[in-house]
């Protein structure tokens, strides 16, 4: 995987929910409560005593239905971990309040909320798939969650489906024409389908519906910037900041106007911003980056990187970051990125030949050699592995034949466990028991 520079110009960002679960709480919710502790035995009874009368089961009464105490006791849990997995989301813990909600809705298949509050989760982090998959499941459990339904849609623009949405939003609109929020969802799909006037139109009745909707008028800022209309949708994306000061797209599209305008200086303390407010949040770091350069001001940069690397260190990144340090002259910042990203990551292929590139930028050729060996070994893909063959046919011409004979022997070697690998493979596949 070659190291392109993220995008960071946001079409549109997704019209998602607030994260924090204030106000959204179905009402299948409660309390986790610790169970009751059991009656202490008397001993204080004399052995003379009476005995008392037995306890007998009463009698059902006609037509009535005995509890199923399994599965009341069943839908306790799954509330319970309901309320647990809103907890933790408040407190920012949103991997583990997944974990609860998905716990929750294994244990009470009928509980309306878990799903739904997944979906939200998984969208803010623009995870659109299994944010689809959550909402998805949620209107299985209750099919008139004009929410749900609306969300769902919006996942499948963001998945590239430009049509159901759109039909899917133009019902919501007929059954609940006051709602705004669906008014807005149908803006956006209308823009991911190319029909700007018609998402204009939308966005602005969703506005006129409510002045107070944030993310319409961040929407409608996006439209009016793709039309060339700076002083409008400068204007729309400070309405929306205006209204809720975290909204991450807002404060990411006013950063790019600025930026596109010549206004750096502005561009990148807004990034920064977008920064302070979601670590987390990957535009920000990138359009910190593109500004300093423009700036001048690329030394700045590293620590940037290295921020970035610390938050999500995947290939990219840590590429980026370590390329970085190899034009400010400092290849042992570069060596060190390289060599921890070997150490995190041992049995991938991607570390060990961004190793060999930095140990030949930093003139050990040998070395480099033998990342890119260590890499072509570990790479599965057909493309990882032509682009490692190209950097050992390189270093390999100017080795001994001895070590020219080396490497083709366990390069053979390689190719050989790799052909009976996937001959094993294709013979489970086959097999029948």
């Amino acid at each position: 995987m070659r190291n392109t520079f993220p995008a960071v110009l946001l079409l549109f960002a997704a019209l998602v929910a607030p994260v924090t679960a204030r106000g959204a709480a179905p009402a299948a919710s409660s309390s986790a409560r610790k169970p009751a502790k059991p009656a202490a035995h008397s001993d204080s009874s004399q052995v003379e005593s009476a005995p008392a009368p037995l306890i007998t089961t009463p009698k059902q009464a006609p037509g009535m239905v005995p509890e199923d105490t399994a599965l009341a006791s069943a839908r306790r849990r799954a509330r319970e971990a309901f309320g647990r997995g809103l907890a933790l989301e408040q407190q920012g813990a949103y991997a583990a309040a997944i974990v609860s909600y998905t716990q929750a809705a294994r244990v009470d298949p009928t509980l309306r909320g878990p799903s739904f509050r997944i979906g939200q989760l998984f969208a803010w982090k623009r995870q659109f798939d299994p944010a689809a998959r959550a909402f998805r499941e949620e209107l299985h459990r209750d099919p008139d969650d004009r929410k749900a339904a609306t969300q769902y849609a919006l996942m499948l623009c963001e998945l590239g489906d430009t049509t159901r949405p759109v039909r899917m939003l133009e019902e919501l609109t007929r059954l609940e024409p006051k709602d705004s929020q669906i008014w807005r969802a149908l803006g956006f799909a209308y823009a991911r389908a190319g029909r700007r006037d018609e998402a204009e139109r939308a966005l602005r009745g969703s506005i006129g519906l409510d002045d107070r909707n944030a993310a319409a008028w961040r929407d409608l800022g996006v439209l009016l910037a793709d039309r060339g209309d700076e002083v409008g949708a400068r204007d729309a994306y400070k309405r929306a900041l205006a209204l809720d000061p975290d909204e991450l797209a807002a404060i990411i599209n006013l950063a790019n106007l600025e930026g596109r305008t010549g206004n750096h200086v502005g561009a990148l303390e807004r990034y920064r911003e977008a920064e302070r407010r979601d670590s987390t949040y990957a535009d920000a770091y990138a359009g910190q980056i593109r500004e300093l350069v423009v700036l001048g001001r690329e030394r700045e940069a590293g620590a940037v990187w290295k921020r970035w690397l610390r938050v999500l260190p995947d290939d990219e990144v840590r590429e980026g970051a370590a390329r970085h340090y190899l034009r400010q002259g400092r290849a042992d910042i570069a060596l060190e990125i390289a060599r921890n990203g070997v150490r995190d990551t041992p049995n991938a292929g991607e570390p060990r030949w961004l190793l060999g590139e930095m140990q030949l930028a930093a003139g050990d050729s040998l070395a480099a050699l033998s990342g890119y060996l260590d890499a072509w070994a570990r790479f599965n893909q057909p493309a990882d592995r032509a682009r490692a063959d190209s950097s050992i046919a390189v270093l390999s011409a100017t080795c001994s034949p001895a070590l020219r004979a080396r490497i083709f022997a366990d390069r053979a070697k390689a190719a050989r466990a790799d052909s009976a690998r996937v001959a094993r493979s294709e013979a489970s596949k086959t097999h029948v028991p």
